[in-house]
């Protein structure tokens, strides 16, 4: 699996840079940039698709005191990235008429989730820092939004960020007809950033 330089790497690449770097430490702008945007983009393209290597399931934890209108509160998983749905334990992929109401608030030590689901079980996506979770499709992902950035900050080229923008939604949609195909649970729900070229 790509590490990541070799990821920062492949972005450079579509932009059609031939100066590579060996560490996003050393000195020289690409790698600053790389240092800069990296982070933000892998939990970007962690949170515009469901992919399936980032999917976690937990027993949410009851701590009490929700407030008015709402019958439980519960603990905000600290590793959590993205909410995708919370269900009854051992329900896999409710329908939308089985999707349970909650909502994300700010309590006393971090965020809380509050509904009105006892024993509530949440799905979410986990933030994955390790690359060699990271699928080739993930991969090729992150690497072109990566690219975007790299195009402006290096290039100040809007053209290729432009065209590294279009890449990336290609991959995305790759990425979503292969999950269908690997699954009997239906479509995946688009995210906002995808709905918003629509």
């Amino acid at each position: 699996m790509a590490s990541v330089v070799q990821i920062c790497n492949m972005a450079l690449t579509r932009i059609g840079q031939n100066q590579f770097i060996d560490s996003i430490d050393e000195q020289s702008k690409a790698a600053e940039l790389c240092a800069l945007h990296y982070e933000q983009g892998r939990d970007q393209v962690l949170q515009d698709f469901p992919w399936p290597f980032a999917e976690a399931r937990v027993s949410l934890a009851d701590i009490g005191s929700p407030p008015q209108n709402w019958a439980y509160r519960y603990r905000y998983p600290t590793d959590c990235l993205q909410i995708r749905h919370i269900t009854t334990p051992g329900m896999r992929q409710p329908r939308v008429e089985q999707r349970v109401q909650f909502k994300v608030i700010n309590a006393a030590g971090g965020r809380a989730i509050v509904t009105d689901q006892a024993e509530a079980e949440l799905v979410y996506t986990l933030k994955v820092e390790d690359t060699t979770y990271f699928s080739p499709l993930f991969t090729s992902a992150l690497a072109w939004r990566l690219a975007a950035e790299l195009a402006m900050g290096l290039q100040a080229r809007p053209e290729n960020y432009s065209a590294a923008i279009q890449n990336y939604l290609i991959t995305i949609d790759q990425a979503r007809a292969l999950a269908f195909e690997e699954s009997e649970e239906g479509p995946f729900p688009e995210s906002e950033f995808i709905q918003a070229r629509n």
